[in-house]
């Protein structure tokens, strides 16, 4: 798409919401800075000067910044980031008080933050001696901080109905508040799209030198990811202590980019890490951390993560360093370990102990797995499983398997349910299945919508992994094994959990995850019926440059679940989960399993019957349901349910499209229920009515064409080819009467 020609100040364009920025007199700021008392100033730079203040008869201390009334730059600058904060707040955004434009005067009045800028703590002297003094910030503070920061970034560029680029991102524009936490600051440079659909703005080049992205020094094209390679520098210099560019170093070491980036390639990484947090810092968050500033750093925009993949790679890196403090910290293992640039994923790929080369490995929970990545787990006696499970209690007992019990047990004296999986015979294949679930586990443990594993047992021959509780059982015990039927709108938000689980398999891990196991008993619901993927043990992962697994080796999903690109040829993508979801979404709507038996006592395919024929809604969708589903949420579920159904793979949408059009149907839902009493009786529809598809593709579901012989010529001609077969709102219409 075109960029936007933006070298205004910020769009006009700007979110509304109740808040206002407040205008105070001249008067009123020279009374809160002693009439800007020197002694009070705490920050200079090129736009002024920066100073304590106090207001509201000296109860709240602000600070205040004072443009320099000669630069036109500045008053530029100045009515930008008035417009903006004025508009928005958000937790790590340093909030606006008001403003003050009396007498061509350029004055913003902010909250004041007590530990002063993220700078300051990682390389800066303390102001004066009254003033803010340095400490010295753990590894685990700058980790929180560096969270903080993102979750700021991340609100600007997908928080509000426009996209916010800050411009300037830097440790000095972080600042950080009396509780340590982190808020972007400094707005002036930031620039606003009129819509998130704008992948750029063309501008002039602006910003800082040290922080500034070269694709858009050379283009000129300011983007979101110009943003994420500034905050790369950011962690870069969290990580080492200094500042982005330092000319009393040597020549090799005067950019800090360059420098780091050198030492990540060779694996080096201990050379450039801040003496101070020597013993500090886990090898697995480590390598988070690096692995993510190395990639926000890529030449590439495209190939930089979102503001939102860096959140979620620095919580997975922050739980990793909680959970492994104890575990041994970094040090010559580093050293001479090559890493791979494009996503290092091979940090810890060479292991010096294979372990038992005859049996399970004593240890086989805290080996590196194949892609190097080890998360360090609770280690649990089998003295502690049996205390937990009353010596496994047939009364706790709460779901099996294949060789394999779940049970309700008691831990850490009673104060945790957790859910205990034993399997009860060793084998090859069972040790491979369990360690892929703890593989998998390793990259994507602390999701909402992943079942977590609190840790595992593996004494005397046991292999027992022990996850969080789900107090409401799988999804498949409310759609077929009981009589207290869910609400529509309660299954709607299940399917977008569950949803938001595969999304973040398939896009938002380290590696992409293949579930190759989705399903309603791999769907489990917690305490508050939100829904989270469980059982990885035939989950495939892969570099995320890579797009198919051919493999034949080992059983994958239940039967009705499973793709037909991996029957007919044993191939594996993330449109093979994508296929299971559509069944999960008809499962869901129907209440019946892919394959179930008729009245005439017949075994029957759920998507054969689905597809066969013209049916009105009440011939195919739950009993329970029935003038509880609002017209236009059924057209758009069914219109994904069918599209992840196709037998063609690459014609399948991504989780990403699945997930925005589940949202659509929840929204079509609640609007309805709003203004219909629930229960009014539904006009009839047949299931001709999905818009995905085109008739001048050979597409088919479960082997059957999605335009039978017996369709009405007339609807098939009023498919219009430039639309890709969508049919209008009023062909919809026509099908329900």
């Amino acid at each position: 798409m075109s960029g936007l020609s933006a070298d205004d100040a910020i769009s006009s364009t700007v979110i509304e919401s109740e808040y206002s920025c407040r205008c105070f007199s001249l008067d009123e700021t020279q009374s809160m800075t002693n009439n800007f008392d020197e002694e009070l100033v705490i920050g200079i730079g090129g736009f002024g000067k920066v100073y304590k203040g106090f207001t509201n008869d000296g109860a709240t201390t602000v600070a205040i910044k004072r443009l320099k009334a000669e630069s036109n730059q500045g008053a530029e600058e100045f009515w930008n980031e008035v417009k903006m904060l004025s508009k928005l707040r958000h937790t790590h955004l340093v909030p606006l008080i008001g403003q003050c434009s009396d007498c061509q005067e350029m004055i913003l009045v902010y909250e004041y933050m007590a530990r002063g800028t993220l700078a300051d703590h990682l390389y800066k002297r303390s102001r004066n001696q009254t003033e803010i003094t340095s400490f010295h910030l753990t590894w685990e503070r700058r980790l929180s901080i560096c969270i903080g920061a993102a979750r700021g970034l991340d609100y600007l560029h997908t928080g509000t109905n426009q996209s916010f680029i800050h411009r300037d991102v830097k440790t000095t524009n972080i600042l950080l508040d009396e509780n340590w936490v982190a808020k972007i600051s400094d707005f002036g440079l930031s620039k606003g799209t009129t819509s998130h659909s704008a992948t750029h703005v063309s501008t002039k080049v602006k910003g800082t030198f040290g922080y500034l992205d070269p694709d858009y020094f050379y283009t000129h094209r300011l983007t979101k990811k110009s943003d994420v390679y500034a905050f790369g520098v950011v962690l870069l210099e969290v990580l080492c202590g200094r500042p982005p560019v330092d000319t009393s170093l040597k020549e090799e070491e005067i950019s800090l980019i360059l420098w780091g980036q050198q030492h990540i390639k060779k694996g080096k990484v201990d050379r450039i890490i801040d003496p101070s947090l020597s013993g500090q810092i886990t090898p697995q968050c480590l390598k988070y951390f690096v692995e993510v500033a190395y990639n926000c750093l890529d030449t590439s925009p495209k190939k930089r993560p979102t503001m939102g993949e860096v959140v979620g790679t620095l919580d997975l890196a922050l739980v990793s360093q909680r959970k492994g403090r104890s575990e041994g910290m970094i040090g010559k293992m580093f050293k001479g370990i090559a890493i791979v640039p494009k996503g290092m994923n091979h940090w810890w790929g060479e292991r010096k102990d294979s372990g038992s080369k005859n049996g399970l490995s004593k240890d086989l929970f805290s080996e590196p797995l194949s892609d190097g990545a080890t998360r360090p787990q609770r280690q649990f006696s089998l003295a502690e499983i049996r205390a937990a499970t009353n010596d496994f209690d047939t009364e706790l007992l709460i779901g099996w398997g294949r060789l394999k019990k779940v049970y309700k047990g008691c831990i850490d004296g009673g104060t945790s349910i957790v859910m205990i999986n034993k399997i009860d015979a060793l084998s090859l294949y069972h040790w491979e299945e369990v360690r892929a679930n703890i593989k998998v586990h390793s990259l994507l443990e602390n999701h909402p919508h992943i079942v977590s594993l609190f840790g595992f047992c593996n004494e005397k021959s046991e292999l027992i992994g022990v996850y969080d509780y789900m107090e409401n059982g799988s999804l498949e015990d409310h759609l077929f094994n009981t009589n207290d039927s869910l609400l529509w709108k309660e299954r709607l938000k299940i399917c977008i959990g569950a949803a938001r689980g595969l999304q973040h398999l398939h896009e938002n891990a380290k590696r992409r995850v293949i579930h190759s196991d989705i399903n309603p008993t791999n769907i489990l619901l917690d305490e508050n019926w939100v829904a989270k993927l469980v059982h990885f043990g035939f989950s495939e992962s892969m570099y995320n440059d890579i797009t198919t697994v051919t493999t034949f080796s080992k059983p994958y999903g239940g039967i009705g679940y499973v793709a037909p690109e991996y029957v007919m040829h044993g191939k594996l993508t993330t449109k093979s989960d994508v296929y299971s979801f559509g069944m999960v979404l008809l499962s869901v709507l129907c209440a019946k399993k892919p394959y179930y038996y008729n009245l005439d006592g017949d075994r029957t395919s759920l998507v054969h019957w689905f597809m066969s024929g013209m049916k009105t809604i009440d011939q195919v969708i739950d009993p329970n349901l029935i003038g509880k589903i609002a017209p236009k949420c059924l057209k758009e579920f069914v219109d994904i349910a069918l599209s992840c159904l196709l037998d063609q793979d690459n014609r399948r949408p991504s989780i990403d499209n699945v997930v925005r059009s589940l949202h659509s149907a929840l929204q079509l839902q609640e609007a309805w229920e709003n203004h219909f009493e629930i229960g009014a009786e539904l006009p009839v529809i047949d299931f001709y009515c999905c818009n995905i598809f085109s008739v001048d593709d050979d597409l088919t579901i479960g082997g059957l064409s999605i335009f039978p012989s017996d369709i009405d010529d007339d609807l098939v001609s009023n498919f219009d080819a430039r639309s890709n077969g969508s049919l209008s709102d009023s062909d919809f219409d026509e099908l329900h009467r």
